[in-house]
């Protein structure tokens, strides 16, 4: 196995991570935030028309949803090379994938988020067919969504875990991860639509930035403190201690992803408190113009949280490579990083539940 099989893993776990909260932010943001905030608009008598933006959701979620599907599957064939020792190319064509496929805990996942997907890619061909969502196809995308989101707790750390502490962990990071995706997937969409309102001249799109910014800001505000009670024990178990939270490269890692978490939350308090309620200040019969500058500066900031969010997806990919904290010497193959034998898989991957 080479060095840059090593190296690539984190990088396609990223990748994949990224897609895959995407694709949950699509659907959510259009159910939660979307879908109420035309409503809205047309209650207040306005013209605006919702089907570009939907059309742009549309083509986000098909997007997030090829890459979900290629990132998938390379993060399975270098994890399965990592766990082997052998190169991609005896991957491929030795054998080694089907025995993870069909044998450990990774390929079972894998398997499941690939159905998952397929169905999720069928509803994103119906929304497209149909030019608009109705809101049976919205609910049906985001629990498809979501789910292939939360498939991802059995190929993490917490996934090794069994007994009460497994259940407790396991739960903790299915809440997270939900989390994340309703809220940094949903930044996305809220940034586009933002964008959009800032260039429009019709009142009714002020009306649409005032709905979709209260809504997701109060939705955003439940996620945060979600993810921080969920990190909190997730930390707990993988961590342990102070000293194993500067002594080791995984609690370095998490010390980065909680400063890059803090200056996010920051920009987002930013918006919550001065922003937010100057655009919800404007009054509606006077257009958008008074208010474009606000509209624009909240746009700004809520597509700095994007970027922020996606390096902080960056070192959520690292940190599954490396070994937890509190248990240096505990490195099972389904986190797929250097402490695996190489001459290990095939007699670990017959154990259910590896």
């Amino acid at each position: 196995m080479s060095a840059g099989v090593e190296d690539a893993l984190p990088f396609m776990r990223w990748l994949h991570f990224v897609a895959a909260v995407s694709l949950v932010g699509v659907f959510s943001f259009q159910f939660f935030i979307g879908a109420p905030a035309w409503r809205e608009a047309a209650r207040a008598g306005s013209g605006v028309d919702p089907r570009t933006f939907a059309a742009q959701l549309r083509w986000i979620g098909v997007a997030a949803l090829g890459l979900t599907l290629f990132s998938a599957t390379g993060w399975l064939l270098l994890q399965a090379s990592v766990m082997s020792g052998e190169p991609l190319a005896a991957v491929l064509h030795g054998g080694v994938a089907a025995t993870v496929l069909r044998r450990t805990q990774v390929g079972h996942v894998w398997l499941g988020r690939i159905l998952l997907l397929t169905l999720l890619a069928l509803v994103l061909l119906s929304w497209t067919c149909a030019k608009q969502s109705s809101r049976v196809s919205l609910t049906l995308g985001l629990v498809l969504a979501s789910a292939q989101l939360l498939g991802l707790v059995w190929a993490g750390h917490a996934g090794a875990a069994r007994g009460l502490r497994g259940a407790v962990e396991q739960t903790a990071d299915a809440i997270h991860l939900l989390a994340a995706g309703i809220w940094l997937g949903g930044l996305v969409p809220l940034a586009l639509l933002l964008g959009a309102a800032g260039r429009a001249d019709d009142s009714g799109w002020l009306v649409v930035a005032q709905t979709a910014s209260t809504r997701f800001s109060r939705l955003g505000l439940l996620c945060v403190l979600s993810l921080l009670a969920t990190g909190i024990v997730n930390s707990w178990f993988l961590v342990g201690d102070l000293g194993a939270l500067w002594g080791t490269d995984y609690g370095r890692c998490l010390l980065l992803k909680l400063a890059l978490l803090g200056v996010t939350l920051a920009i987002a308090g930013v918006n919550r408190l001065r922003l937010i309620p100057r655009v919800s200040s404007f009054a509606v019969t006077a257009g958008v113009n008074p208010a474009r500058r606000t509209i624009q500066a909240l746009q700004r900031n809520t597509a700095i949280e994007v970027g922020l969010g996606f390096l902080i997806l960056g070192v959520v990919g690292l940190l599954g490579t490396l070994p937890p904290a509190a248990h240096p010497h505990r490195h099972l193959s389904l986190t797929g990083t250097r402490e695996e034998s190489s001459t290990c898989l095939a007699s670990r991957a017959i154990r259910p539940g590896w």
